[in-house]
């Protein structure tokens, strides 16, 4: 396979997702170390970006924080709307290739917040619920290892994961599902961490 062969996967790759999603999902397809950094956009509206355009400090400060190969999952405030996106970066014929998905979360807010509002009758549960205590550890996980999520490199998430093994917490029903969102990686990602550590 030649570079221009595996920009067209991803390019076919992108595609597929913006016509599988809709309007409000763009997919940009970026050579990190070119000036004129995005080769391909598909929906390009949804961030307000272009073919040719550069990468801003925060693009490359997510593609930094993909560089064991994905950050999934994360929220980002973009330059015309609210986003959900994943970020997945390539070593591929001398070159680094982000495969950058947006998605435009605002309407869904707002529809959440009327349903939320809708279905709340005012009565308060006095039941404990187990994934609030599990995401409450992860914060104070974080707080103990001192940098925001968005900043934290690998070393720093295994700390993470090594405090709630200490205390206990990855033994907790969705420990690894409430972890891997609270980190904004992938449950893969959680388990191999788990492996460096020698967690069972």
């Amino acid at each position: 396979m030649t570079y221009e062969e595996f920009l067209n996967v991803l390019k076919d790759l992108g595609s597929a997702i913006t016509a599988t999603f809709g309007n409000f999902c763009e997919v940009a397809i970026s050579d990190v170390d070119k000036p004129e950094a995005i080769l391909y956009i598909f929906n390009g509206h949804v961030t307000g970006r272009e073919v040719g355009d550069s990468l801003d400090p925060r693009d490359l400060e997510r593609v930094a924080m993909s560089a064991d190969g994905y950050y999934i999952n994360y929220h980002k405030e973009g330059r015309k709307s609210d986003l959900k996106s994943s970020t997945l970066t390539f070593e591929a014929f001398g070159h680094r290739i982000a495969f950058c998905i947006n998605c435009d979360i605002s309407y869904f807010k707002l529809i959440n917040n009327f349903v939320g509002d809708f279905l709340d009758t005012g009565v308060i549960s006095e039941e404990p619920k187990e994934e609030l205590s599990m995401e409450e550890s992860v914060k104070e996980a974080v707080i103990a290892v001192g940098k925001p999520v968005n900043l934290m490199n690998k070393a720093d998430r295994l700390e993470v994961i090594r405090i709630l093994d200490k205390q206990g917490m990855l033994k907790m029903q969705k420990s690894i599902a409430t972890i891997a969102k609270m980190l904004c990686v992938s449950r893969y990602t959680v388990y191999n961490y788990l492996g460096e550590l020698g967690i069972k």
